[in-house]
């Protein structure tokens, strides 16, 4: 019978310690894995280098260990983890190069909305589940299979300096490809990378020497990012539990005065953006302290660790604008759906495909799909806002500086107004929530896009005086 057990089916030993904390055995299975597998990625780096195990160790032991951790996470509903990524990678194998990438493409993501839609029917809670994971899974799998069209079925010639880089010009090994899609330091959480990067760690040619010729460590900002992440952990363990975010769309709440109940619901919505930003930061710490993650070096000659960072919490709590919000947000997220949906679809569709894949891709709760069309709107509207008013205050530093408080606060309000139907899902309590404030905020947003333009005109860019200018080159989108 379907139930539960098909998308959660974890170990309940440590159901004790949970009923004793007061934390669902789910989270405390899932938190637990991530610190286990931070300390199994040191002891991997320091064991398993080529100059210590032959080059199958070092590709199956990731492998291994990650399809442990899904397993005592989520035990028999890893089967659908399984089918999902051997399945794509059975099409990788038989389809036509010129097609593999669409096929890949409608299975993983047809077999991720099968799950998605499933879950929906058959759950009214919500737990971590295989879902999760399934979603980065298909991230990975996709962006193999359009490196593999890319370097199979493509005109060299017209791909990008980045598509020529990451294009496979051969399927990886079956070993290689379950080590890409169930290593121990993205399985659970992510982030997908690209098979090219981690082909490149799995071979040890990832990090580049200095201009000493030392090669770089990552301990130090494993560590650093472990203590961000535990930062992150103790207020979501300390406050998440005792303010819930659905709270604010009950009675007793809507009792207080107006101002406190505005300061709930935006502090309420703070303490999710901790949890992600508590497994992200400490998924990038696991990569890094494994020794992924190399991304060259900054401009004063240092080693940055970026290439598997997920999120920037400073840049989103501090940012003033909804687009430098996102843009912090989810990151490698928004590389694959640059990559596989802005950069692939034709420019007509292409905003409108990469939206749809994007939402596809979360699921099918209603809360999801109001939440997107409202980010949407909002990045219109703070886009339209800045081309007609910011050029006003830059001319006297005090304006500027007023101006800048204004896009703040403006741009938190918006954040809170605009995701918290995303986080409770549903259409309520997200719909008595907005509807309180008379959905202002989407009536406020419709009129700067349409009213404020022809009261206050945008600035006018100079014209290019060397015809080549006039070539102007689309800019992808990186959020959703």
């Amino acid at each position: 019978m379907p139930g539960i057990h098909t998308f959660y089916d974890g170990s309940r030993v440590l159901e004790p310690l949970a009923d004793k904390i007061g934390i669902e055995v789910d989270r405390v299975n899932f938190v637990l894995c991530l610190f286990a597998a931070f300390g199994i990625s040191y002891v991997y780096r320091k064991t398993c280098s080529l100059s210590q195990v032959n080059r199958q160790v070092r590709i199956v032991v990731p492998a291994v260990i990650g399809i442990a951790l899904v397993f005592f996470c989520f035990g028999r509903a890893i089967k659908h983890l399984l089918a999902n990524a051997l399945g794509s990678y059975a099409l990788m194998y038989s389809a036509p190069p010129t097609q593999v990438h669409k096929l890949v493409l409608f299975f993983s993501m047809g077999y991720l909305f099968f799950i998605h839609s499933y879950r929906w029917a058959i759950l009214d809670t919500y737990s971590l589940d295989i879902t999760g994971p399934i979603m980065v899974a298909v991230e990975k799998v996709t962006l193999m299979a359009f490196n593999l069209k890319d370097g199979k079925a493509k005109d060299q010639s017209k791909l990008t300096e980045e598509q020529r880089k990451e294009a496979l010009k051969e399927i990886p090994s079956l070993l290689e490809f379950m080590s890409f899609m169930f290593n121990f330091q993205t399985v659970l959480t992510g982030p997908a990378n690209n098979y090219y990067d981690y082909s490149k760690f799995l071979e040890e040619t990832h990090v580049e020497a200095d201009d000493k010729g030392k090669i770089p460590s990552p301990t130090f900002t494993a560590w650093k990012k472990l203590g961000q992440a535990i930062f992150f952990l103790l207020i979501v363990v300390t406050l998440g539990s005792k303010y819930k975010v659905e709270d604010v769309g009950t009675e007793p709440y809507y009792k207080i005065s107006i101002y406190q109940w505005y300061f709930w619901w935006f502090f309420t919505i703070f303490l999710i953006r901790c949890a992600y930003y508590f497994a992200w930061v400490l998924a990038d710490a696991i990569c890094n302290m494994s020794g992924f993650g190399f991304s060259g070096y900054d401009k004063n000659g240092n080693a940055t660790w970026n290439l598997c960072t997920n999120v920037l919490p400073y840049q989103v709590e501090m940012a003033q604008s909804l687009k430098e919000t996102l843009d912090g947000w989810n990151i490698q997220t928004g590389f694959w759906l640059r990559k596989v949906g802005y950069e692939r679809a034709p420019k007509s569709i292409r905003t409108v495909a990469t939206y749809t894949l994007s939402a596809v891709w979360h699921g099918v709760s209603i809360g999801y799909y109001v939440a997107f069309f409202t980010c949407g709107l909002f990045t219109v509207a703070g886009q339209t806002f800045r081309r007609c008013m910011r050029w006003r205050f830059l001319g006297n530093a005090n304006a500027k500086f007023a101006y800048d408080i204004f896009s703040f606060w403006i741009c938190k309000i918006a954040l809170a107004y605009a995701t918290y139907s995303f986080v409770t899902m549903h259409m309520y309590p997200a719909f008595d929530v907005l509807k309180r404030v008379y959905f202002f905020p989407h009536f406020v947003a419709v009129a700067v896009i349409f009213v404020l333009p022809k009261y206050y005109k945008p600035l006018k860019k100079p014209q290019p005086t060397n015809p080549a200018a006039d070539i102007v080159n689309d800019k992808p989108i990186k959020k959703e």
